[in-house]
Order: C-alpha cells, then structure tokens, then sequence
C-alpha cells in the first residue's frame, strides 16, 4: 500500500525546502505560508517600516527567479529562520543601495567616472548627460554579480582599494586585476548601448 503524503505542516524544515528545491507540487506555497510571516517581520526590523512591502515582494521575486538558490546554500542543520534573517539582512541592504543608485542616476547625482571623460568626449547637455547615466545603470545591471560589486564599491561608494580589497578577501594584486577587467567590460557594455557618445577616431 502507498504510504500517505506528510502534511506540509508535519514537514521538518528539511524536507520542506528539500520539496521546494525539487519542484514538489504545493512546496512553494507551503514554504510561504510558513516562513512569510518570519521573513516580512525581519524585512520591517531591517527597515524601520520603509519599502517593507516592496521588499518583501521583492525577496520573493529573487527567490523564485535564482531557483531559490538561497534555500540551496542553507546548511542542513543550522536553523532556517536565523539562516533566513541572514539572507533577508544582505538582500535589504542590496535593495536599498540599488534604489539609491536608481534615484541618484535619475537626480543626477551619481557620476559615472570613466564616462564623463570617457576618450576625450565630452557630454555637453543636461539632456545627454542623464541619458548616459540611464545607460549606465543598465549595463551595470547586466555585468556578473562580481563585476557590479566591483564597479559599484570603487565608482559609486568610492571606497578606496584596500577597503575593498578587505571586503572580497582578495589580495591587492588580484584586486587591481579584477577590478581593471570588471571596469572595463562595464564600459564596453555601456559602448555596445551607446556607440554615439564613443564615436571611432579616426
């Protein structure tokens, strides 16, 4: 005789996200109805009340578009919820710092050091100069998640090698190294959106 299916509320959270990360009918749904509670209140500590919905829809969007690679990198064993706030902690200050960049590009506030002065072109109009920051966000948003941290920690955060280097764990050779590629497949991307403002010399 077929032995009955565990109700999802009987689940450990083990085989809970075990169900979620095989595709089990129903797992998505159970995994929300048990941790969505746990996950909006993190998000609303984590902010003060701030963008909580936005967040939270937010983190579920990521889940459900990684394949729930979050639930993949949980460590059998430890406890889920602390996991969860761990995660839920860096993609809050992730969310946070991607907006800023948006209203900064949008304001006019960010600048885009190797673009301003980019081959001696110059961006003479108000009207250009945003049009490049909006290109400029969006071939950031395109670049490996390394490469955004990179070009986002020394552009945008302006924070000096040796800072950035403690943050990766990487020695200051390696750094200059990825940090001269990952700028320069940033500007080649932003060339491939605008080849108008980076016109050939002759």
């Amino acid at each position: 005789m077929a032995k009955s299916p565990v109700p999802p509320t009987e689940l450990s959270d083990v085989e809970l996200v075990d169900n979620v990360l095989r595709g089990a009918p129903g797992a998505i749904d159970a995994f929300y109805n048990r941790h969505s509670r746990l996950i909006y209140h993190c998000i609303r500590s984590r902010t003060g009340g701030q963008d909580v919905d936005d967040i939270f829809q937010a983190f579920f969007e990521r889940l459900l578009k990684s394949g729930f690679r979050a639930l993949q990198l949980w460590q059998r064993g430890s406890s889920l919820p602390v996991y969860l706030s761990s995660v839920i902690r860096n993609f809050v200050t992730d969310f946070h710092r991607s907006k800023r960049m948006r209203e900064e590009a949008v304001g006019g506030t960010m600048e885009l050091e190797p673009l301003s002065g980019a081959e001696g072109e110059t961006i003479t109009t108000a009207a250009q100069l945003k049009e490049l920051r909006h290109i400029g966000v969006r071939a950031w948003a395109v670049l490996e998640a390394r490469d955004r941290r990179l070009v986002c920690d020394r552009l945008h955060r302006d924070l000096d090698n040796e800072t950035i280097a403690s943050r990766l764990k990487l020695s200051a050779g390696t750094l200059r190294t990825a940090m001269s590629r990952a700028q320069a497949r940033y500007l080649a991307q932003v060339r491939q959106l605008a080849p108008e403002f980076f016109p050939d010399r002759a």
